[in-house]
């Protein structure tokens, strides 16, 4: 379900608080980024789970960002396998770097994992919103962070083994969130795709790293218990 690119129909406070959790609105409070969206153009739309979102060569200039639901960029390789190139949750962004490339050709399938609603804003407008200096400078932030995290996939996709990409992965993780427990989030099956493996290869792994002690899991948390033996099967 579409609404009109000036948003009418949409209930604002909705969409202001998940704009709050958004790394392009960071450090405006929610009366300004209401003010911000009463001056720019957006677009609105609701999608069902596993519903096509974009396809790959689809032009596009907008930028997206997640207001409820979730969703996940694949690509089909040459050799037929489907990778998870990245999951997103509310008030993630995506589509900047298509939007603002010469092509502004998507390289990958998006899909909605579940029910979700995304609010579309034309590149016009985020030029306009990029007038606030905080925006353009979180903007950047998240470009920048996209290229980190690129570089991070390829470094995991060196590895010269499924334990040393878990070790790789949950050490990173743990960095970023300063804990020794990591949330998973996103399905095993995901995971595997992201580390470039086969959920079952993964699950073993996952099993003999527990039997040895190294983690410990509980559902979706890891819980690393010996740091050192991750940080040395990194050196192996």
């Amino acid at each position: 379900m579409d609404t009109p690119l000036n948003g009418k129909g949409d209930h604002m406070d909705d969409l202001v608080v998940a704009l709050s959790r958004c790394s392009m609105f960071k450090g405006l409070n929610r009366i300004e980024i209401g003010l911000v969206l009463s001056r720019v153009r957006y677009q609105t739309r609701e999608y069902g789970k596993n519903e096509l979102i974009c396809r790959e060569d689809q032009l596009s200039e907008n930028v997206g960002v997640i207001v409820f639901g979730c969703v996940e960029v694949q690509k089909v390789l040459a050799s037929g396998n489907l990778i998870c190139i990245f999951h997103k949750n509310v008030g993630d962004l995506f589509g900047g770097a298509v939007a603002f490339s010469t092509e502004a050709i998507y390289p990958c399938d998006v899909f909605s994992r579940a029910d979700s609603k995304i609010i579309f804003f034309p590149k016009q407008s985020v030029f306009e919103m990029c007038q606030e200096a905080l925006i353009a400078e979180n903007l950047l932030n998240a470009f920048a962070n996209r290229i980190i995290y690129y570089e991070k996939r390829l470094e995991l996709f060196s590895c010269s083994s499924i334990k040393v990409k878990i070790a790789r992965f949950l050490l990173d993780e743990a960095k970023n969130s300063n804990e020794s427990v990591v949330h998973l989030r996103f399905t095993k099956k995901t995971w595997a795709e992201y580390l470039n493996v086969s959920r079952p290869s993964l699950c073993r792994e996952l099993k003999k790293l527990c039997d040895d002690n190294i983690i410990k899991m509980d559902k979706d948390s890891i819980f690393v218990l010996d740091n050192k033996a991750l940080v040395g099967l990194l050196q192996k």
